[in-house]
């Protein structure tokens, strides 16, 4: 192989070197809202173990994002689903003081509630209270609503008017 041709071989592997080496370059996360809607997709068809590896690449990846704060609520409807409404509160209480995603008052207020009647710290009682208050102001306003919300408007009115009438 002549010279010329072996030092113009090495020169590029020499360019594109910090390229691969570096992870992250190399296989750069999917943008924040392909991950969000796929562990969406993946939670709403059951499959909860994709679901939570979509959430938890979104956390690392793009931390203290509104898709972040998404994905931690959806973590608690895991945790919930899964009857750990301790890990539930703790990931709705993450997106909550992240972006104040409103759709973890109403999560929140449901795990508090589920905890209260399993015989929980009656101070729970106030705590789901406010939560659930928190959520009906959202509904209230003129903010923009998820599309999950959207489309289930009529249930969670229902269910957030029940969960209201049992903490008064």
């Amino acid at each position: 192989m002549p010279l010329q041709f072996r030092f113009l071989l090495f020169a590029a592997c020499i360019a594109v070197a910090p390229m691969v080496a570096s992870p992250c370059a190399a296989m750069a996360a999917e943008p924040a809202p392909v991950l969000l809607h796929n562990g969406e997709r993946f939670l709403r068809i059951g499959n909860l173990g994709f679901a939570k590896a979509n959430y938890d690449k979104l956390i690392a990846n793009y931390p203290g994002t509104p898709e972040a704060a998404e994905a931690h609520s959806d973590l608690g409807v895991i945790a919930a689903r899964q009857g750990n409404d301790a890990l539930a509160v703790a990931e709705y209480e993450k997106a909550l003081a992240i972006d104040g995603y409103p759709l973890a008052h109403f999560n929140l207020g449901q795990a508090l509630l589920r905890m209260l009647d399993n015989g929980g710290d009656p101070a729970l009682r106030a705590k789901a209270l406010h939560h659930f208050l928190a959520f009906q102001s959202y509904l209230q306003s003129e903010k923009p609503r998820p599309p999950i919300l959207t489309y289930s408007m009529q249930e969670v009115k229902t269910e957030l008017d029940d969960a209201l009438k049992r903490l008064r």
